[in-house]
């Protein structure tokens, strides 16, 4: 039978009635309730009633994979400073240890004072089991930085080290004549290299940078370096931009064995998960009792938005002891973080980096500490149940201080919670300190800095373009005089939005200006006759330059851009978006699946077709005759826009798989093409999707530059045999762009994919076990699951 009593009072009744139990538990023999595990994988223990991780079984290889995909992008003068580059790419469903670097974590837990033969100890592993192929941090190092991080290998001989006498003579035989005479190696015995100190041939200039790299890495054991296994990481060069998953075992590693381990003893307070409200609370009156919030802002931070604050409120009755805390969390609220309805978000970070990710991060606790947060990830008032998840974030410190970026990095599945359950709470401090003096005001250089990392990750929509004024004369030409006032703001923002999105296809330009000129007169505005309620919940009627529909269309473009749209909708009207959200979704086909290269592409110029991308076939006719005065137009023209050197990085920034590409015209089309293919299924390729590497890849190259590669193009040697006879040219990983083409040979077999950054550090290719366009990971990490290391090749594609 239901119950008729009002929530409030059932609560209270509840809570009295398991403060009665736990009094009498030691006497019946029961057990106070608790949280459930989110993960059953997630090795746990109870601190009084409440689960939290066990450090002592808990390493990086037993937390759940990340929930959702992400970047990190360090301006190129930043990394020059640095030393080196931390950016990244990951996407979801990706592994914590491929996306956390040592550097990332080099105060929390101080992961680069390890060395391999500790590793091997805390974990059981054999390192005589595993080559030098599956450390990529060793095909890093030169032997010049390998001398230096091991200085017992100083006085060796190159015949007491095999594996250096390698990489010398390997480098040595193939060294032009003309570098043999040089003076730099004129006080060498180049007769008889073997008796040399290896602390000589590391100082000179040309030998000293031999790069490990060059040798196959699989035929050598880590004894076959003196030293290595006892050298601390931190000696290595490139050190701080190594994965965590890419150092053998130290994925296996407990937290509680870490140089810097979590705290083994738990102290703090618990609470009872008493009542789940859902985010239809707190739309206007702010709470009362929060306990959540930041280190920036303090840990009783409260909440009150339109999307409402959903919230565990918690109760600690007398019957929990001291752990309980009766007083300061008797109706304390946990309330939910995040960007979705009833999730709030609060500033975080510090220092440069502060300014990643807007300086916000969902709100949440500290309770093991900083290393990483816990937050309330969702709430479910039917089951009377919340979920929680935990973020981490990057930080740099050091002779050059970047600060740390709030806790964006996640969420990666924690621990979950039921009405009645027994909560943990930790002991963070509630409100940063009252005697915080004012911030003086920064000094320019650094200042700049700021501004770079911003702009480097933002959405792309804020680059610097230049619309070439007898262009846009000759297209406004073409322009109705009735829809010529709205037309001299709309246009260029679309012909800069396109330059942006590296829309090139001057088909493709015309198209999208007809379609703006048909959807609403170069005029952004809201839907004629457009009410809420008309499609779902909520105010999601056409808005924008191509009329954006329906709450699902609102929250792709909310996450895409990192803009509020679905609170304010309105802002799908501001030019500026509006033109982005018209380019970037015909490009990518986010409207109908249907995308501009389907039906414009080099001499295709389908435009009566091309209504699909937006529309059925609503005005397809009229559409296309718009389409080709515009195109008639653009043609006249010998620039249609520039873009100015922002000195951003060249990898993807939020909102787009990849940016642009550094490379030429060719490279850059295959990047807005595999903008456009990413994430679709590959189901009919063969083996239903597992073996369809190849054949993603000419879907691609189909879109981008009009044909396929290879006899078989689902077939890796035919393409590549097909890419080494003119199809295309190979380049050098140092010289590799965006767009350029990647071949992995290997003892596990072959597969191809794309580069994604400049050094190709990163690929995207065809996912097996997903059946999806979406594997994105580190060129190593390809090389270490294809046993490839020294045998990828990269192509540039010939336009």
């Amino acid at each position: 039978m239901p119950s008729h009593l009002p929530k409030t009072l059932t609560a209270v009744f509840l809570a009295s009635l398991l403060a009665l139990l736990l009094l009498l538990a030691p006497i019946l023999g029961l057990s106070p309730a608790h949280a459930d595990a989110w993960d059953e994988h997630i090795p746990s223990t109870l601190y009084n009633g409440a689960i939290v991780p066990d450090w002592g079984h808990i390493n990086f290889s037993t937390l759940p994979v990340i929930s959702e995909s992400g970047s990190l992008q360090i301006p190129d003068s930043l990394a020059a400073q640095l030393g080196y580059n931390p950016s990244r790419i990951w996407s979801e469903n990706t592994p914590i240890d491929q996306v956390l670097m040592l550097g990332d974590l080099q105060d929390a837990f101080g992961l680069q004072t390890f060395n391999l033969a500790a590793i091997a100890q805390l974990t059981g592993l054999n390192l005589n089991g595993i080559s030098l192929a599956n450390f990529p941090l060793i095909a890093q190092q030169t032997l010049a930085s390998l001398v230096d991080a091991i200085p017992q290998l100083a006085q060796r001989t190159l015949d007491q080290v095999p594996i250096l006498k390698d990489l010398v003579s390997l480098n040595v035989n193939n060294l032009d004549p003309a570098a043999l005479s040089n003076l730099a190696l004129q006080s060498l015995n180049l007769s008889d290299f073997g008796s040399s100190p290896l602390s000589e041939l590391a100082s000179n200039d040309l030998l000293g940078q031999f790069s490990l790299g060059d040798l196959n890495l699989s035929q050598y054991s880590f004894n076959a370096i003196p030293g290595l296994t006892q050298t601390p990481l931190a000696n290595l060069q490139g050190w701080q931009q190594t994965f965590v998953g890419q150092v053998p075992g130290l994925s296996q590693v407990p937290f509680a064995a870490f140089p810097n381990a979590p705290t083994a003893g738990y102290f703090g307070f618990i609470a009872i998960d008493d009542v789940t409200y859902g985010p239809m609370e707190h739309r206007s009156t702010p709470t009362q009792r929060s306990i959540t919030g930041s280190d920036k802002v303090g840990f009783t931070y409260q909440c009150a938005q339109s999307r409402g604050c959903a919230y565990l409120e918690l109760n600690s009755p007398v019957s929990l002891g001291v752990a309980g805390d009766p007083r300061g969390l008797h109706g304390a609220q946990w309330i939910k973080g995040g960007t979705g309805p009833g999730a709030q978000m609060v500033p975080g970070g510090h220092g440069i980096l502060g300014a990643i990710n807007g300086g916000q991060e969902p709100t949440g606790r500290l309770p093991f500490g900083p290393v990483f947060k816990v937050v309330l990830t969702n709430t479910d008032e039917s089951t009377g149940s919340g979920s929680f998840g935990i973020y981490f974030r990057v930080c740099h410190h050091g002779l050059i201080d970047l600060g740390c970026t709030p806790y964006f990095i996640g969420p990666i599945p924690w621990f979950s919670a039921q009405e009645k359950g027994i909560v943990f709470v930790g002991e963070t401090p509630g409100t940063p300190p009252g005697d915080i003096p004012d911030i003086p005001p920064l000094p320019a250089e650094v200042q700049q800095q700021i501004d770079a990392l911003i702009q480097a990750n933002e959405p792309d929509f804020l680059s610097a373009v230049t619309v070439d004024s007898p262009c846009l004369a000759k297209v406004m030409s073409q322009v109705p005089p009735t829809e010529s006032s709205a037309a001299a703001t709309t246009v260029p923002k679309l012909l800069e939005a396109a330059q942006r999105a590296g829309i090139t296809d001057r088909a493709q330009l015309a198209y999208i200006l007809a379609t703006a000129e048909t959807e609403t007169n170069f005029r952004p505005r809201n839907e004629d006759g457009g009410y809420c309620g008309e499609y779902g919940p909520g105010c999601y009627y056409g808005r924008g330059d191509v009329q954006l529909t329906g709450q699902s269309n609102y929250q792709y473009w909310s996450n895409r851009l990192g803009v509020d749209l679905i609170n304010h909708p309105e802002l799908a009207n501001q030019p500026d978006l509006a033109a982005t959200i018209a380019v970037e979704g015909m490009r990518d086909g986010t409207f109908t699946g249907n995308r501009l290269g389907q039906y414009i592409s080099g001499q295709n110029h389908d435009f009566v077709g091309a209504r699909h991308i937006v529309n059925d076939s609503d005005k397809s006719d009229q559409v296309a005759q718009q389409a080709d005065q515009f195109l008639g137009a653009l043609n006249q023209c010998a620039t249609v826009a520039t873009t100015t050197d922002t000195n951003l990085t060249s990898a993807n920034h939020p909102g787009q798989l990849i940016a642009r590409s550094n490379g030429n015209a060719t490279e850059q089309k295959i990047v807005n093409a595999i903008n456009a293919h990413y994430n679709e299924s590959s189901e009919g390729g063969p083996g239903s999707g597992e073996l369809a590497c190849a054949y993603e890849v000419n879907r691609v190259l189909a879109d981008a530059v009009g044909h396929k590669i290879g006899s078989n193009p689902n077939y890796v040697p035919s393409v590549e045999a097909d890419l080494q006879q003119g199809a295309g040219t190979r380049v050098t990983t140092a010289s590799a762009h965006a767009g350029d083409v990647i071949v992995f040979r290997g003892s596990q077999g072959e597969h191809i994919g794309f580069c994604m950054n400049d050094g190709c550090t990163q690929v995207i290719s065809n996912s097996s076990s997903k059946a999806q366009f979406r594997w994105v990971g580190s060129r190593d990490s390809y090389d270490a699951y294809y046993g490839s290391q020294s045998a990828n090749h990269i192509y540039r594609v010939n336009g």
